[in-house]
């Protein structure tokens, strides 16, 4: 890719966000096996280890969610559904959900940071001491859904009632397909279904554009979203060609051109060659778009990992901390997941995580089966203090030891994750075949079966982490010995 830099640029920076994330998500019809697929980098601190693990179903008798984060509270369903999710250690795995799926299958991630009009948040602010926002919104969602389109019902009702704390985009998926929900305001908010045959990318900025009231099946809002945007100045339906959401509801600024554009323009025109857009004119961007070439797994894996690689804008390989384009990949990834929903398959194997720990150019994408029993080490270890037993711990110590010299580390790094993740989609291609047969006579040898390919996958990219820290610290002790070696007797 190579991107012209303006003359604004030179004058814009971008202070890095609490939190800041790419999503990428893509219909079955997009895709080249029919699977839909939901994906996002959660960016914050290197420092935050990350729990993966399964909540089992329980029945409830009052009592409600606590959030870490602020004051913002909610009765528990009567019955929750089990569900798969991260938490972050130093909550106690209370909360911070992040991504996951639920025992029937339905899929969520949030959240994607998001920032609103600040006119409109003037009249009608973030109620951020009791509203819901990131640390909240899986836990609270996940056990209670049966379908994508409640997932996005339900949080629209809570934005209503209770307020939204922040900004922030949330991705729902099922068998049926994918919903994209944004905030608008502290009350206001709108969702659409994406089309099949359509790719999307957000960067912390809110995307959607166009809604359809009279079209439920597709649409979804706050009650009032038009009539607000009328009643404050920033609609008028006479004068106004057509109500466009991200233009009343959203912001562009001098720091969207360096810190949020350039991802979306990458990564678009990395799944379409033909887009003929350009940097410096980002609202001409396309909100949906079809690909060039159906997209796999592996194609959303290679665009999370994207950090403008072969241009002058890489700021890994030309050793540029200050580098003004903000790349997919950063080092303070501290986890990224693409959830995939395979309608052709039982839920056991057909929706998969795939989790990849800290900095995504850097890490393997470990998959996990929703029928499967995750290991345990992917919940150990507390607070932001580097150990030896944590899964995310491992991962960070390679990336941190590659990042002391990326030109001569990273490409081992890479090639030792490639092949890990070629043999783990050899194996599953194995499994899910064995599984197919086993389940019809035996339930449960299907279930072990399931359960010894996670150990398994675990134990190889464990392994391979291992391996590579001893390698990376053997070269990185040789290359201070070069260095400051002093020769003589």
């Amino acid at each position: 890719m190579k991107i012209k830099l303006i003359s604004i640029l030179t004058a814009a920076c971008m202070t890095s966000s609490t939190f800041a994330c790419t999503t990428i998500l893509v219909g079955s019809e997009a895709s080249s096996d029919g699977s839909f697929i939901i994906a996002r980098n959660a960016d914050h601190s290197s420092l935050v280890n990350q729990h993966w693990f399964y909540h089992q179903p329980q029945t409830n008798e009052g009592g409600e969610f606590k959030s870490t984060g602020n004051g913002f509270t909610y009765a528990l369903p009567k019955n929750s559904l089990g569900f798969s999710s991260f938490s972050k250690a130093k909550t106690n795995d209370k909360s911070f959900g992040s991504a996951g799926f639920n025992e029937l299958g339905i899929g969520m991630s949030a959240t994607e940071t998001i920032y609103n009009n600040p006119k409109l948040l003037k009249v009608d602010p973030y109620n951020e001491a009791t509203g819901i926002n990131e640390d909240s919104i899986v836990n609270v969602i996940l056990p209670r859904i049966h379908s994508a389109k409640e997932g996005v019902e339900v949080l629209g009702k809570i934005i209503e009632d209770k307020g939204a704390a922040e900004g922030f985009g949330v991705a729902f998926v099922d068998r049926d397909g994918i919903w994209y929900l944004e905030t608008g305001s502290g009350h206001q908010w709108m969702a659409t279904k994406i089309e099949n045959d359509k790719y999307f990318v957000s960067a912390n900025q809110g995307r959607l554009q166009k809604i359809d009231l009279n079209d439920k099946d597709n649409y979804l809002s706050s009650p009032y979203l038009i009539k607000f945007a009328q009643k404050n100045g920033l609609y008028d339906p006479d004068k106004d060609s057509e109500f466009n959401f991200h233009k009343i509801y959203s912001v562009d600024n001098v720091n969207d051109i360096t810190y949020n554009y350039p991802r979306v323009y990458e990564l678009q025109h990395l799944y379409n060659d033909q887009i003929k857009t350009t940097l410096d004119k980002p609202l001409q961007f396309p909100v949906f778009k079809s690909p060039s070439e159906k997209l796999s797994v592996n194609d959303v894996k290679e665009g999370l990992r994207n950090h403008y690689q072969g241009s002058s804008h890489d700021p890994y390989a030309n050793s540029n901390p200050k580098e003004l384009y903000r790349p997919v990949s950063v080092f303070r990834a501290y986890q990224s997941h693409i959830l995939q929903v395979r309608p052709n398959l039982p839920k056991s194997i057909g929706e998969v995580a795939y989790i990849g720990w800290g900095m995504t150019d850097l890490t393997p994408y470990i998959a996990f089966y929703q029928g499967a029993k995750i290991p345990a080490i992917y919940k150990t270890g507390v607070g932001t203090k580097a150990d030896n037993i944590s899964a995310y711990w491992q991962m960070r110590k390679v990336q941190t030891l590659a990042m002391t010299n990326y030109n001569e580390f990273a490409p081992i790094v890479k090639a030792a994750y490639k092949n890990f993740e070629e043999k783990q989609a050899n194996l599953m291609k194995d499994t899910e075949k064995q599984y197919l047969e086993l389940v019809k006579t035996d339930p449960k040898k299907a279930q072990i079966l399931l359960n010894n390919f996670e150990q398994q996958v675990t134990q190889q990219a464990m392994a391979t982490a291992r391996e590579l820290e001893n390698t990376l610290f053997t070269k990185l002790t040789y290359n201070i010995d070069e260095t400051y070696h002093f020769s003589g007797a």
